[in-house]
């Protein structure tokens, strides 16, 4: 090489690692996430982080076509073992998924479980005499104890009447004092006999579930008319029983449902209930051709897109019939990604980051949400744990040794959350880039597309998605952020006003090889992983992974 040529060659690569740090500093000048110490937005609404437990028969509402000796197992599993919370023949909770549940902070729990609702007759569930349903009202009572959650218990809107709805409110929270409010049989006196004289009292009652679509066999559809007319019913039978409980109506995602219900029921209601299960719509043989980032990228735009754009329309038509502001209860999310097993995306990191960005929704305070339940906690098909071996291992577990347990990716960002997050909602400013959903019309939507079209202001969807918190005393900082880009690491700038923060910093980063990953063969694949670095000042940068969701600690300095 000549002369001249090595001096062109040397120019030229200093010219370009200049261009690169300059293109390094505008990567970071891009993404700036600024935190508001002072601004708080009121305290964490522990509810948010409930989840569903299950204790049903699932024959009653569905057609399996499965071999008899394991249509019986898995009907067993359920109805007697509460796919592993429950071990009858102990007649005792699983520790270890006691522990587990605790560790997520699990803070309300669902019961018996969605449409296994829909026939579900509780008298049946309890007292000595029981064949099956051995993990029943009592048994989930006692789980929910030993776990310290409140308690929502889903009423079955097909099987009895009011009358019975009502009588289950005095089981669970009538005084063992022969005072039988409802008349007929004492059930504080039943409940007593049972082993609990103490009431229960559960706070929490929703009347039925899904009933604007999934119904059990050889029931019609019925009109949103209809159910609001025998809601009524419900609503006042129960209140007579227990006037302190709280009673929830079911919502959808169709206007003309919610203003219909609404409409009959006014003021007669504590909570509107919504459920979402976020996912691309198109046809379930189109998504399984789908690239794994685009599958990604359009499940991550779906709670910005479509939740966020349609709470406030919800929380209007309550408040317009109601009179006052109703909070709403998801009682039921996750992601909705059935049909697509190989691999299992409701198991994976995408699902993961889509309940995480759901929870940074649930959290704020303008969208009023009472609680929210993630669907469903243990084993089966859709558990954020599983039982180490086939699928109803913890049926044949030897109970007097320990039972292992695998965390799915669905587990961390609760854990996460419970560990790494404080007590008190403050302000966050995000500024990053963005892609963008072309077709509205490929996010999960049961409802008209354009009722979702006309609240959305916007079809970009931010790469970084920021929550952020303080400790009680204010000596911690805590940040949640999620990098929906699929490529690329994002390196943003994070400025804490009205913080000093000390130089140590500690960063817990969840993520795996790719967005599809999964924990089903190897339960290290999508884990978290702890860093320390270093704060100088403020701002400061830090790097997101593609793909993540880190939690960060900081501490004030002193």
């Amino acid at each position: 090489m000549g002369i001249f040529k090595r001096i062109n060659w040397w120019l030229l690569n200093l010219v370009l690692l200049g261009c690169l740090s300059v293109m390094g500093r505008a990567f970071a000048e891009d993404n700036v996430i600024t935190v508001y110490y002072d601004k708080e937005l009121g305290p964490i609404n522990k509810l948010v982080f409930g989840n569903n437990l299950l204790g049903y028969d699932p024959v009653t509402y569905q057609n399996f076509k499965r071999p008899k000796e394991e249509l019986s197992e898995y009907r067993y599993s359920v109805m007697d073992y509460g796919v592993g919370m429950w071990e009858p023949k102990r007649k005792e909770s699983v520790k270890e998924v006691i522990d587990l549940a605790k560790e997520t902070g699990l803070s309300i729990a669902r019961f018996p479980g969605g449409c296994g609702t829909h026939l579900y007759d509780w008298k049946k569930t309890i007292g000595p005499e029981r064949e099956h349903f051995l993990y029943g009202l009592d048994e989930f009572m006692k789980t929910a104890e030993q776990i310290g959650a409140e308690v929502v218990m889903t009423v079955s809107y097909y099987t009895g009447d009011a009358n019975d709805a009502a009588d289950l409110v005095e089981y669970l929270n009538a005084p063992n004092d022969g005072s039988n409010p409802n008349g007929g049989t004492d059930w504080a006196g039943r409940r007593a006999k049972n082993g609990h004289p103490a009431p229960y009292n559960v706070k929490y009652f929703e009347v039925g579930n899904e009933t604007w679509g999934s119904h059990p066999p050889k029931i019609k559809r019925i009109t949103p008319g209809q159910y609001a007319r025998r809601y009524l019913k419900y609503y006042e039978a129960m209140k007579k029983v227990d006037p302190s409980i709280e009673i929830g109506a079911v919502l959808f995602w169709s206007s003309s449902w919610n203003k219909t219900v609404m409409g009959i029921v006014k003021d007669k209601v504590d909570f509107g209930i919504q459920h979402t299960y976020p996912s691309p719509r198109v046809d379930r043989e189109k998504v399984k051709k789908m690239a794994p980032k685009d599958i990604f990228r359009v499940s991550m735009a779906s709670p910005v897109l479509r939740d966020e754009n349609r709470y406030p329309e919800f929380l209007k038509v309550l408040k317009k019939n109601a009179g006052r502001d109703i909070p709403m209860a998801i009682t039921e999310y996750n992601g909705g990604f059935t049909g697509l097993n190989n691999p299992p995306y409701r198991h994976s990191l995408t699902a993961a980051l889509v309940n995480a960005e759901m929870l940074r929704i649930f959290m704020k305070p303008e969208y009023n949400i009472l609680m929210a339940n993630y669907w469903q906690f243990s084993n089966s098909y859709w558990g954020m744990i599983k039982a180490a071996g086939d699928k109803f291992a913890y049926m044949k577990h030897d109970y007097s040794k320990p039972i292992k347990y695998i965390k799915r990716p669905n587990y961390y960002p609760y854990q996460l959350y419970n560990k790494h997050f404080g007590d008190v909602l403050i302000d966050v400013d995000t500024r990053s880039d963005s892609y963008r959903i072309d077709d509205v019309k490929l996010i999960e939507y049961e409802g008209n597309i354009k009722d979702l079209m006309a609240n959305m202001k916007s079809m970009d969807v931010p790469f970084l998605s920021v929550n952020a918190s303080k400790s009680r005393d204010g000596g911690k900082v805590y940040l949640m952020v999620i990098n929906k880009n699929t490529d690329e690491s994002i390196t943003s700038s994070i400025d804490l006003k009205g913080f000093v923060p000390a130089g140590p910093a500690d960063a817990w980063v969840l993520n795996g090889p790719g967005v599809g990953a999964t924990n089903e063969d190897n339960p290290d694949n999508v884990k978290v992983v702890h860093k320390k670095f270093e704060i100088k000042s403020s701002p400061f940068e830090f790097t997101f992974e593609p793909h993540s969701l880190t939690a960060i600690e900081i501490v004030s300095q002193k």
